[in-house]
């Protein structure tokens, strides 16, 4: 607080009211209203970074970047639809892809470590799901989510062999190349994190760093997956920037891999978590589905 206290009154800004929208802090003064945020990473230069690389749809700060915390102005989003948002989104997030594109010699240890990592998860998904059909298939009456698990069960082991057999083709296909494209990812893709007004912003860069391109995506769809008809869109990224064979191999092996799904005391919080993963799994096999029969046109 006594942070914040001293940065408003050196950058002359006097607090009249404060509230809070989500995470952030929203603070009504005698020169406007402004949205404060702790900083809690280090990287300092990511505005500078993406300023020179001619991308400019991000929301601009009022005080320096070396500040312990972020003071933006306050801007009143145009009422879209949750569709037309997203659409506007994609457009954005290509661009910055597009614009930050760069090329470098295959770190093999960190794909090696991505294929491991990968391979632990869905052993470890394999065995506790096997455990817990076991579990629940020896009691005497299964609640109405552990009725709906078992009912998917195998669509979870289906889409678990699924990733496991990309994820190797990837690995293997990956070590053959020497280079790798990299991009500036930011790295929490909703659309919380887009405003739309004359202009459009992606806000929230605190995760931002340099990536393999298919996060972003793969980071917005499981956030939004929901509410939003994916497969669409994924189409229309595409269209913007293209995934390399090997990208898209990554991609489609992480997309089809399910969360763990752990049973709380509520069995209405329960039943709904379950069908939220049975909606992600339906929905993401719809897509890979869409995909490898293009891939199988293709060749």
């Amino acid at each position: 607080m006594n942070k914040e206290k001293f940065l408003l009154e050196h950058y002359n800004l006097r607090p009249l009211r404060i509230s809070y929208k989500n995470n952030t802090k929203m603070i009504e003064t005698d020169k406007g209203k402004f949205a404060i945020k702790l900083k809690n990473n280090n990287n300092n230069r990511i505005y500078e970074y993406l300023k020179s690389r001619n991308f400019h749809s991000f929301l601009p700060l009022e005080n320096k970047e070396e500040d312990p915390i972020e003071i933006y102005s306050y801007i009143e989003e145009r009422k879209l639809s949750a569709e037309d948002k997203a659409i506007d989104l994609v457009y954005v997030l290509s661009m910055l892809h597009i614009k930050t594109t760069t090329y470098q010699e295959i770190d093999l240890d960190k794909t090696k470590e991505t294929y491991e990592q990968t391979l632990e998860k869905i052993s470890y998904l394999n065995i506790y799901y096997h455990d817990l059909q076991d579990y629940i298939e020896n009691k005497i009456y299964m609640s109405p989510a552990e009725y709906l698990l078992m009912r998917n069960i195998s669509r979870i082991y289906a889409t678990l062999n699924y990733a496991k057999e990309t994820i190797e083709i990837w690995y293997q296909e990956k070590i053959k190349l020497k280079r790798e494209r990299l991009v500036q990812l930011h790295n929490d893709v909703s659309l919380d994190h887009f405003l739309e007004t004359e202009n459009s912003y992606l806000i929230n860069w605190h995760k931002s760093q340099k990536g393999i391109v298919i996060y972003d995506f793969l980071n917005f769809y499981q956030n939004e997956y929901l509410i939003l008809e994916m497969n669409s869109l994924f189409d229309l990224y595409q269209s913007k920037y293209q995934y390399t064979k090997e990208e898209k191999l990554l991609f489609l092996s992480l997309l089809a891999i399910p969360w763990k799904i752990e049973f709380k005391d509520s069995n209405y919080i329960n039943t709904l978590n379950v069908r939220k993963l049975v909606t992600y799994l339906l929905k993401s096999q719809q897509l890979i589905l869409k995909e490898n029969e293009k891939n199988q046109k293709a060749q």
